[in-house]
């Protein structure tokens, strides 16, 4: 591509001959490997409306990419303009309203940090460097998401650049269609949505937990307590929960002091084998760092998951400790679980986009590697856990995407696809924001 190619794109570019580009075009799972024409790195709304308009004349898809987490590297793609939000990344604060307006490319270690410095607390994801967009746009799960619910139900507005270049700006009042789509189905379908506006909670201090095992006889009956402790939980506990070959682990966040935690941690510490108990009362931001600690800086993986929306019987947990015992291996090798239920069950189904609000958790399935001949039995093994687990569950969640699932808009969106088509019709007539699990304007399976 030469340089005349570039007139009219604004902001940072990046081409292939450019010494930064192969850092630029890396996504955080190193097993994506894409090649983009350019990368445009946009400072402002200006520079997003000059990529579009400029990706339109010359006939050039695009992709739009603000932390670059996407599982499959739907954010980026070979022979594409990737127009990229992570220099957008500005936070403003209004104590007087308890809200705050961020950024597209905002990480959220940035703004988790920024909002503790005004008192409050926010309901993000527990990887330190996932951008807001693709965490809100999908939903938004995390350790505070059973008592403030799903990130995107914080969201009160919200500015997206469409394909014609225009600012749009979707709320309750505006753009009411666009503005339900973009809770839990935004990711990429409709525009490159460049700030947000989000309600506020104060905060102070919460109970972090963290309990470990190292004995394989605890997997099962973890699981056994997991489906039974979420049962009534108290909504003021979120926990995430991991089965690995040598045993099993949780963490999670408590709103309120370490003597109630404990009791409500009781079914758990009551299983032998705890080789690490950690319950304490501790500022937020501290409580986010410990467990932002968990995550590679990046790493080669595949992952994905699933709503769970019932019991699951005996035989059907031990089937998920086989496949665990059959992991390729024992440190980075696990079958995840998210509580869900609590603030998420509490809204009705259809008061955004995103539609599994009565799953009870999500089970996922994750592996990594470090070298490449490692790659096709970590592969193979979350292909073959992920076929059993399919068939336990309802449906996927959009931020765990698995390039290999079976009619994905109706699993990722359920019975609110054909509304999300009309939308995406009207917003996006031309498919200008396309991508391999994009929502289509008809149906096409």
């Amino acid at each position: 591509m030469s340089i005349l190619d570039c007139q009219g794109l604004t902001g940072k570019v990046i081409l292939p001959c450019d010494a930064e580009y192969n850092r630029a075009r890396q996504e955080y799972n190193e097993a994506v490997n894409k090649c983009p024409l350019a990368i445009c790195y946009c400072c402002n709304i200006q520079d997003v409306v000059n990529a579009l308009l400029w990706s339109e004349r010359r006939g050039i898809q695009v992709r739009i990419r603000s932390g670059g987490h996407n599982y499959e590297g739907y954010s980026v793609g070979t022979n594409k303009l990737v127009i990229d939000t992570s220099f957008m990344n500005g936070i403003r604060v209004n104590s007087e309203d308890d809200t705050v307006e961020v950024q597209a490319g905002t990480r959220l270690m940035h703004l988790y940090k920024t909002l503790y410095n005004s008192g409050y607390t926010f309901p993000g994801g527990t990887c330190p460097t996932v951008a807001i967009s693709g965490l809100v746009l999908g939903g938004g799960i995390g350790l505070s998401t059973r008592y403030l619910g799903l990130t995107t139900d914080s969201l009160i507005e919200a500015q997206m650049v469409d394909a014609n270049g225009n600012l749009l700006t979707a709320n309750h009042c505006q753009n009411e269609k666009l503005f339900w789509a973009l809770r839990g189905a935004g990711g990429g379908n409709f525009g490159v949505v460049t700030s947000y506006k989000f309600h506020l909670r104060k905060i102070n201090k919460i109970t972090l937990f963290q309990l470990k095992w190292s004995n394989q006889s605890a997997r099962l009956k973890f699981l056994q307590v997991w489906q039974e402790w979420l049962r009534n939980l108290d909504t003021r506990i979120s926990a995430f929960g991991r089965i690995y070959k040598p045993g099993p682990w949780i963490f999670g966040f408590f709103y309120g002091y370490p003597e109630e935690a404990r009791q409500i941690l009781e079914p758990f510490l009551s299983i032998s084998g705890i080789i690490f108990e950690n319950i304490e009362y501790v500022d937020f931001i501290d409580a986010v760092k410990i467990i932002g600690e968990i995550y590679p800086k990046r790493e080669a993986f595949k992952a994905t998951g699933r709503f769970i929306e019932r019991q699951l019987c005996h035989c059907e947990l031990e089937k998920i400790i086989d496949i665990v015992e059959a992991a390729p291996t024992e440190d980075n090798s696990f079958i995840g679980l998210y509580s869900l239920g609590g603030a998420v069950r509490a809204m009705k189904t259809d008061s955004t986009a995103f539609f599994y609000r009565q799953a009870n958790y999500i089970m996922g399935i994750s592996s990594s590697w470090e070298c490449e001949a490692a790659a096709p039995a970590v592969i193979e093994w979350v292909e073959s856990g992920f076929k059993y687990i399919y068939t336990l569950s309802m449906g996927s969640y959009v931020n765990f995407p698995y390039n290999n699932l079976p009619c994905y808009e109706c699993a990722y969106y359920g019975e609110h696809i054909q509304k999300l088509r009309s939308i995406k019709k009207e917003y996006d007539p031309h498919n200008v924001f396309e991508f391999p699990q994009s929502i289509k304007t008809v149906c096409c399976e």
